[in-house]
C-alpha cells in the first residue's frame, strides 16, 4: 500500500514538473519576447530581430552608434544625404537603402511594404507610438537620444534598449565604458586649473542662428569644469526644442574668457564680430583672441561624436598645457571608431570645416585665415 502511494506520489510530481516545464516562459512566447521601451511599454517583438526601420530625429543616429547598421531595411529620405550626418559618411551604403518616407515619422505604408521586424522610433509619446504600431502591425520600439551631458541617462538607457533587441549589447556596453572613461579623462587633465569662464553661440535651432543662440547646458564645458556664463539663466526660457535665446547686451555682461562659436551659424556669428560695436570693442574674448569655432551641436538631433570631441578640442584652446599631447585629428578618430567603427574625421573636416580659432586682431575681415589648433 506504502509502496502505491509513494509511486502515485512520484507520478503526480513528475506529471507537475513536466506541465511547469512545458509552460511557456512569458518572455519567449511562439518564438517571440518581451521588451520594455523608453516610454515604458512593454513591446513583444521576434526572438531574432534582423531588419529594422529607424524614424524621426537622431533614431537612426542611436541605431547605428548601438552596432545596429547591418539591421537597417529602410531610412527616412533625409538620412540619404550625402555626408549630412557622421553616420552617413560613415556608412555611405546607407544612400543605398530602401526609402521610407520623408523626415519625422516617414510613411506608414512604405514602412508596412518594407516589412521590418521592429520600428524604432524617437521622441514619441506612447499614443503616438501605439497609433502607429496598430496601422502596421508591427512592433514599436520608443528611443529617446537624451544628449552627453544633463540628459545623458536617456542617451545610455536608449542604447541599452537597442542593444538588447538586436543583439548587440556587448557594443553598446564598450561605447558606454568609452564615453565614461572619456569623461573622467577630461575632468582628470583639467582638475588643478583655475576655473575660467564660457560661453557657446550661434548653436543651430531648426536652422542657423547668430550669437545670441546658447546651451546654459553645453555638455562640454561641463566635463572640463569651466563655468558656462549661460547656465544661470532662467529655466523657463530655456528649451532644447526650440533654442534659447540671450540678448546681445547680455553676453556682454557676462563678458566670459573664451567665446565657442557652432560651426552651423560661424557666418551670423562673424557678422556679428564684424558689424556690433559693442561686441567687438567691450568683450576680453574678442580682444584676447580667445574665439574658437566647433562642431555643429544639432543635426536633425543631437551629434553625440562631435560633442565629445568639440570638449577635447576646447580643452586644448583653454589649458594648451593639458592638453599638449592631444592632436585633434587622432582623437577624433579614435572617437569615430568606437561609434561607428569608422575614421571619417578628415572626411567630416572636409565636409564641415575646421575646429579653428578666429583671430580678428590679426585678420579682423578675413575668415579664411583662421588659425588652426588641429594638428
Amino acid at each position: 500500500m506504502q509502496n502505491r502511494i509513494l509511486k502515485q506520489l512520484i507520478l503526480v510530481l513528475i506529471v507537475l514538473c513536466i506541465g511547469i516545464n512545458c509552460q511557456p516562459n512569458k518572455d519567449h512566447i511562439n518564438g517571440t519576447r518581451e521588451i520594455t521601451d523608453f516610454a515604458g511599454r512593454t513591446v513583444l517583438i521576434p526572438d531574432s530581430v534582423k531588419r529594422v526601420v529607424c524614424i524621426r530625429p537622431g533614431c537612426m543616429r542611436l541605431v547605428t552608434m548601438a552596432g545596429g547598421i547591418d539591421y537597417i531595411s529602410g531610412v527616412e529620405a533625409t538620412e540619404t544625404n550625402d555626408a549630412r550626418f557622421t553616420h552617413t559618411k560613415a556608412y555611405p551604403k546607407i544612400n543605398a537603402i530602401p526609402v521610407i518616407g520623408d523626415r519625422f515619422g516617414g510613411d506608414p505604408e512604405l514602412i508596412y511594404a518594407n516589412n521590418p521586424d521592429v520600428i524604432f522610433m524617437s521622441s514619441a509619446t506612447v499614443e503616438a507610438a501605439n497609433a502607429l504600431q496598430e496601422k502596421v502591425k508591427i512592433p514599436v520600439i520608443v528611443l529617446e537620444g537624451g544628449d552627453m551631458g544633463k540628459n545623458y541617462a536617456k542617451f545610455s538607457h536608449s542604447m541599452n534598449i537597442i542593444g538588447e533587441t538586436l543583439g548587440t549589447t556587448p557594443h553598446t556596453d564598450s561605447l558606454l565604458a568609452y564615453i565614461d572613461q572619456q569623461k573622467e579623462e577630461l575632468k582628470k587633465r583639467t582638475a588643478n586649473y583655475v576655473p575660467v569662464s564660457a560661453y557657446v553661440g550661434a548653436i543651430t535651432y531648426k536652422g542657423e542662428r547668430d550669437l545670441t543662440a546658447t546651451d546654459p547646458y553645453y555638455p562640454a564645458l561641463t566635463f572640463l569644469g569651466v563655468d558656462n556664463v549661460a547656465s544661470d539663466l532662467d529655466s523657463t526660457i530655456v528649451s532644447p526644442i526650440t533654442g534659447t535665446f540671450v540678448d546681445y547686451e547680455k553676453i556682454i555682461d557676462w563678458n566670459p574668457d573664451y567665446i565657442f562659436v557652432d560651426r552651423g551659424g560661424v557666418a551670423h556669428a562673424d557678422r556679428d564680430f564684424r558689424t556690433k560695436p559693442k561686441i567687438n570693442s567691450l568683450l576680453d574674448a574678442y580682444r584676447n583672441s580667445n574665439i574658437y569655432v566647433v562642431w555643429p551641436y544639432n543635426n536633425y538631433h543631437n551629434n553625440f561624436e562631435a560633442m565629445l570631441l568639440n570638449a577635447w578640442y576646447m580643452g586644448k584652446c583653454i589649458y594648451p598645457e593639458a592638453f599638449a599631447d592631444v592632436s585633434i585629428r587622432d582623437k577624433g578618430n579614435e572617437i569615430f571608431i568606437q561609434c561607428y567603427g569608422r575614421p571619417i574625421y578628415d572626411e567630416m573636416e572636409q565636409f564641415w570645416g575646421s575646429l579653428q580659432q578666429l583671430d580678428y586682431q590679426s585678420n579682423p575681415e578675413n575668415l579664411k585665415n583662421w588659425q588652426s589648433l588641429n594638428h
